[in-house]
């Protein structure tokens, strides 16, 4: 029980950070594909899984990583088109 507690914690945080980098990332580095931004996020999760010794739980930390860096990154690209259409108007 304690084991749920514990990593439902550090996948809260480690999801905050996803999102932040991820959008910062898009945000500031516009010409970078969002493929990259995304796999480099899963990796991270990857890591994150083998680095508190829970490799059973690596593929969750991965797909969880990876739709976060994609909701983030659809996020930004959606308010840089926005506001690009907006100045055409």
């Amino acid at each position: 029980m304690e084991f749920l507690l514990v990593f439902s914690l550090h996948f809260f945080i480690m999801g905050s950070f996803v999102l932040l980098i991820s959008g910062l990332i898009t945000f500031f580095i516009k010409r970078l594909h969002f493929i990259f931004v995304i796999f480099l996020s899963m990796f991270a999760g990857y890591l994150y899984a083998f680095l508190f010794e829970a490799p059973d739980i690596a593929w969750f930390a991965t797909v969880y990583n990876g739709i976060l860096s994609l909701i983030a990154v659809g996020l930004i690209k959606a308010g840089l088109y926005v506001k690009e259409k907006a100045e055409q108007i």
